[in-house]
């Protein structure tokens, strides 16, 4: 099995200097960047790592937002900026 090369980013310092005293991080670029496996990798041992690709934590985004952020200390919410809905969308539609 080969195992794909992962290249170092340049803005890893930069997200771990506003995670210091900055309450919210967003993290923006365009699909297929690698948005996801730079805050998953730099979640690890870190950071609680959500996603709403994932149903309950959607479902819990929608129905209850401020008791959701409440009950994380800190924490990476991964999301999908295609979808404004905050919907899981299949890539074909985009």
């Amino acid at each position: 099995m080969i195992t794909p090369t992962l290249y170092p980013r340049r803005i890893e310092p930069r997200i771990a200097e506003a995670m210091v005293d900055t309450p919210v991080v967003l993290l923006a670029g365009p699909r297929q960047a690698g948005k996801t496996t730079l805050v998953r990798q730099w979640a690890a041992n870190r950071l609680r790592y959500l996603t709403l690709d994932d149903e309950l934590t959607l479902l819990s985004a929608r129905e209850d937002p401020v008791g959701m952020i409440r009950s994380l200390d800190r924490a990476v919410i991964d999301g999908n900026t295609a979808c404004p809905s905050a919907t899981p969308c299949d890539q074909e539609k985009h």
